[in-house]
C-alpha cells in the first residue's frame, strides 16, 4: 500500500518547522511469521528507509476500499506520521495513565497512519509500534468508519459508524479505553459524547439524544454514535476518538441532514 510519510523538519530560530513529504510503501501481513514479502523489491522511486513491513492481525489494512483494482488511476489517500505516545489530558481518559509511569513497551518507534478509501467507503486510522530502529511495525490500535460521508432525513434515527480494534497480544489490551465523539462545523465545535470505558462512566455533555450501544462497545469495539432524532443542527463533521493508555486514534466523518422531500440517497451504504 502506497503512502506519504510526512514529518516536521527541525525548526529554526523558534519558528514553526517546515514539513517534509516522502513516498513510502507498506507491505501488509496478518501473520507475524510470514516473511515472504521480505524478498520483494519496492519501486525504484521509493527510498528503502521508507519501506515498512506491517503486521496487521485484524486485516484492517486489507479492506477492499484501500486496494483499487490493478491499473486504477484513482488511489486511496494515505499518510504516515511519527507518533509520540503521551498521557491524555481529557478527564474521561486520565484514569488510563493515572500511575504516571512510562511503561517499557513505550520505548519503541511509533507511527500513526490515516487513510481514506475509494469513493468514501472507508476512513481509517491506526497506531503502530516498531522495535527501535526496525521497519516492521505492528498495528496496536485501529479506528475506522465505513462511510466518510452520510445523509439522513430530518427526524430519522441516525447511526454514525465507528469501530475500533486493539491488538490482544499488546500489554495495552485489557488496560481500559475511552471513547469520545465531537462535532465540528465552520470552525466551532462541541463535545457530543464521552465515555470512560475503564470506570464505566458517561460524561455529562448536555446531549441527551446521543447514545452508544454499550454491550456492542465492550464486546466488539462498536463505538457507533446514535442520534435518536435527526435535526438540522446535527449537520456537520463528527470525530470519533478512541483512547488507550498513552495512545489516541481518530476518524472524521460528515453528516448531512436533509428535508423529507429530498431525493438524495440516505442512510449508511
Amino acid at each position: 500500500m502506497e503512502c506519504w510519510f510526512v514529518q516536521e523538519k527541525p525548526g529554526r530560530g523558534g519558528f514553526s518547522a517546515a514539513v517534509s513529504q516522502e513516498k513510502s510503501l507498506m507491505y501488509i501481513r496478518t501473520d507475524p511469521d510470514d516473511s515472504s514479502f521480505m524478498q520483494l523489491h519496492p519501486p525504484a522511486d521509493i527510498d528503502l528507509s521508507r519501506v515498512y513491513y506491517v503486521t496487521d492481525p485484524a486485516a484492517s489494512f486489507c479492506r477492499a476500499p484501500l486496494h483499487p483494482p490493478e491499473g486504477s488511476v484513482t488511489k486511496p489517500q494515505c499518510e504516515i506520521n511519527p507518533f509520540v505516545p503521551h498521557p491524555s489530558t481529557v478527564r474521561w481518559a486520565t484514569s488510563l495513565t493515572e500511575s504516571g509511569q512510562s511503561p517499557i513497551h513505550l520505548q519503541a518507534d511509533w507511527f500513526s497512519v490515516a487513510a481514506q478509501g475509494l469513493d468514501g467507503k472507508l476512513v481509517f486510522s491506526a497506531i503502530m509500534r516498531a522495535p527501535s530502529g526496525s521497519k516492521e511495525p505492528h498495528v496496536i490500535l485501529s479506528v475506522s468508519s465505513r462511510t466518510a460521508s452520510v445523509h439522513f432525513r430530518l427526524g430519522e434515527r441516525v447511526m454514525l459508524d465507528c469501530g475500533f480494534w486493539v491488538d490482544p497480544s499488546s500489554p495495552l489490551s485489557g488496560a481500559g479505553f475511552s471513547v469520545e465523539w465531537r462535532y465540528q462545523f465552520r470552525g466551532e465545535g462541541r463535545l457530543v459524547l464521552a465515555y470512560d470505558g475503564k470506570n464505566d462512566r458517561l460524561a455529562d455533555t448536555g446531549e441527551p439524544d446521543a447514545a452508544l450501544d454499550f454491550n456492542a462497545l465492550h464486546e466488539t469495539g462498536n463505538a457507533s454514535l446514535i442520534l435518536e432524532e435527526a435535526q438540522v443542527r446535527h449537520s456537520g463533521t463528527y470525530i470519533c476518538s478512541v483512547y488507550l493508555p498513552n495512545l489516541l486514534a481518530q476518524v472524521a466523518l460528515d453528516l448531512e441532514i436533509v428535508g423529507e422531500d429530498s431525493d438524495l440517497g440516505f442512510g449508511q451504504e
